[in-house]
């Protein structure tokens, strides 16, 4: 029987079946790509329903008399300079200390009195307003630190110059300082004289000192200047001023820029759970805002992250959402002020997310006067389509385990069936071509029942047609005994009537012809007996130590003139088997080894048990080593390597009827040469 080839697992069906399993991956591909589309689609209508919001909020305020958009405190033209004045929750305790502003002080602007010098003074501006007042707390950088020796000569030490607007275009001017860190005195620039409404409080820093300071609403008028002059030696010129801008004239005054109650009125009607408003003059500036933005969630599970790396969203440029900034631009903002409106994206940083921002044009009178800046965030669009996703990847994971799983396992069973069908077939026909067992069909109906059927209803005529050609040997057999005998007969009577003629050497010859004849159908006849005989011999349970030692025994008796050595275990050796044929067969190898055997030496007979479920029947002998060319042929039926020095008819039928019997048996049986000799061997599987 061929042996069975073991296929690579890349060879099998489960494995091929396994990949078209893999399409399955298109599930998710097209849902993601789907899911992509959709969410672009959301964002448009998104961004065309946040630039109607920002077109309506921007009629609203101009329909609002839209004189509070333009600045007429000042006639002079733009300032240099914008100041942007935090809106507070509450107003700040004057004490020098910068607790209360940690959430304003990264909006600080700086100002240096030489950007080029590293050791030049410079001012860190930071304001807010709460009710009637401007609360203004700066930081000034000096490492040499003096202080004036009475509050009447603050300009011999360092101290702060606060300019405001006054009347006819001339600023009023007011020196800021102190002898000592403490409360600091105000007094007017020229006439010395003090100033009580604004107050403040000197602390000194690590770098220089801190100045707090309250300043009433209505002295501002919108614009003032705030400038740090460094004195290093007392009585001496200042060494540098770092200054907000310039302060001789109202027109060189910063501008304050500051939402005003009016416009925070109009926005806190609007909705700001989820939208933020802004708005801003020509200057870009913020003077009023109302909302906020949706929180970015926490995006830290591998499937977010995931989702974050495949995500199609990008912004063009990035920031951290403009949070507290008095000055905003942008291409929105830039094409509103313009008289157009526009929509534009931010990325934020640090996260997937995008701001949609809006901007419309504030219209008066045919007169761009600012912009109204509306602004969203597109984390809702970002969490359902994540949301979409998960739910996407899911679903595809688990068709993907249940069609994959099924597949597998339909190919499982496809294969197991297949082989089952090899076997059995393989079992079924030997081989040199006989049929060994009778094969029973299945009765699925399918491709491979039919397969089954098909190849049960060829082996079934293949059996009739080998039983036909089995019993060819009987009918020969019976159709030449009778002529053979009528000239058997005749050349005898010839013989007898002419025994002193001179033909009778040739009768002779013919004589022994038909002799020859006969002996070679009795041994076909035999032989074709005897595999007739295995389909219906039956087995029995004997001890095979036993058996095998009363064999060595009749041998030794039957053959005195040869020498047997049986090396048996004193064990008993019990195995289902068929007596009459395991004898035929040892009697043929014992026969073959007296045939070929070294005078003088002994015929070994073995039986071992080798722990591996096998037991192996050995008959050795010394003599002639056999051909390896000729070693794989001896037990094929016809084979004879004798060469008939005897004058005997050998067929080369007894080596094939042992392995007939040892594959009845379920064993093998082979040859193999020894150093001094040939040992012919029985295996057979042992079960006790």
């Amino acid at each position: 029987m061929p042996e069975n080839t073991r296929l690579h697992f890349t060879q099998t069906l489960r494995f091929k079946l396994l990949l078209a399993s893999l399409s399955l991956v298109m599930i998710p591909w097209a849902g993601y790509h789907y899911l992509s589309e959709m969410e672009r689609s959301l964002r448009q209508a998104q961004e065309v329903l946040l630039l109607n919001r920002a077109e309506v909020v921007a009629n609203m305020l101009a329909t609002n008399d839209g004189d509070w958009l333009a600045d007429d405190s000042v006639t002079e033209a733009a300032p240099v300079q914008s100041l942007y004045v935090h809106p507070l929750r509450s107003p700040p305790a004057i004490d020098g200390y910068d607790e209360e502003w940690f959430d304003l002080k990264p909006k600080s602007r700086q100002f240096r009195a030489n950007a080029t010098d590293a050791d030049a003074v410079s001012l860190q501006w930071l304001a807010g307003f709460y009710g009637d007042s401007i609360y203004i707390m700066v930081e000034i950088s000096d490492p040499i630190l003096i202080y004036p020796q009475s509050e009447r000569a603050l300009s011999r030490g360092d101290h702060l110059l606060l300019a405001l607007p006054g009347p006819s275009g001339k600023s009023r001017k007011y020196r800021i300082g102190t002898p000592a860190p403490g409360w600091v005195n105000v007094v007017e620039y020229e006439s010395n004289r003090q100033q009580t409404a604004i107050n403040g409080e000197w602390q000194e820093t690590e770098d220089g000192y801190r100045v707090e300071l309250r300043i009433p609403r209505p002295l501002s008028a919108g614009h003032l200047s705030l400038s740090a002059v460094d004195i290093d030696e007392a009585g001496a010129n200042p060494v540098g001023i770092a200054s907000t801008s310039g302060w001789d004239s109202n027109k060189n005054l910063s501008r304050l820029v500051m939402p005003t109650m009016q416009v925070d009125s109009l926005l806190h009607g609007l909705d700001g759970k989820s939208h933020r408003y802004t708005v801003l003059n020509r200057e870009r500036q913020v003077i009023g805002r109302y909302g906020k933005l949706d929180q970015a969630v926490d995006t830290n599970t591998l499937l977010s992250r995931l989702l974050a790396l495949l995500s199609l969203s990008a912004g063009d440029r990035e920031l951290d959402a403009r949070k507290g900034v008095g000055r905003l631009d942008g291409p929105e903002i830039r094409r509103s002020l313009a008289g157009e409106g526009a929509v534009y994206r931010y990325k934020i940083a640090g996260s997937k997310s995008l701001i949609l921002s809006a901007a419309q044009p504030i219209m008066v009178k045919h007169r761009t006067l600012g912009s109204v800046v509306v602004e969203r965030s597109t984390q809702e669009i970002l969490l359902l389509q994540q949301s979409a996703f998960e739910r996407l990847l899911l679903i595809s994971l688990i068709l993907f385990i249940i069609t994959g799983g099924t597949l597998l396992l339909f190919a499982t069973n496809l294969t197991r069936r297949i082989t089952q069908l090899s076997n059995k077939y393989s079992r079924a026909v030997s081989r040199d071509g006989r049929i060994m067992e009778k094969v029973q069909a299945v009765k699925d109906k399918d491709e491979l029942g039919e397969l089954d059927r098909s190849f049960s209803a060829v082996l079934k005529r293949s059996t009739a047609y080998t039983g036909y050609l089995e019993s060819m040997a009987s009918r020969l057999s019976h159709e030449f005994r009778t002529p053979l005998a009528m000239i058997q007969s005749s050349l005898e009577i010839v013989r007898e009537e002419r025994a002193q003629g001179s033909g009778s050497s040739y009768i002779e010859r013919a004589l022994d012809g038909t002799r020859r004849l006969n002996l070679i159908l009795t041994r076909i006849g035999e032989a074709s007996r005897l595999e007739q005989s295995l389909q219906s011999s039956e087995k029995e349970k004997l001890d095979l130590t036993a058996f095998c030692s009363a064999l060595c025994d009749g041998y030794a008796i039957t053959y005195p003139q040869v020498e047997f050595t049986c090396r048996l275990s004193t064990d008993p050796l019990w195995m289902e088997l068929s007596p009459d044929l395991i004898s035929q067969a040892i009697d043929k190898l014992v026969g073959n080894a007296i045939d070929y055997h070294q005078p003088g030496s002994a015929i070994i007979m073995e039986v071992e048990n080798d722990q591996s479920e096998a037991v192996h029947i050995k008959v050795k002998n010394k003599g002639p080593r056999i051909a390896e060319s000729d070693v794989s042929k001896l037990f094929y039926a016809m084979e004879s390597k004798r060469e008939n020095n005897d004058h005997q008819i050998h067929l080369g039928l007894g080596l094939y009827l042992v392995r007939l019997i040892a594959e009845f048996h379920g064993g093998s049986a082979r040859v193999e040469n020894e150093a001094d000799g040939v040992c012919f061997v029985i295996t057979l599987p042992y079960r006790s």
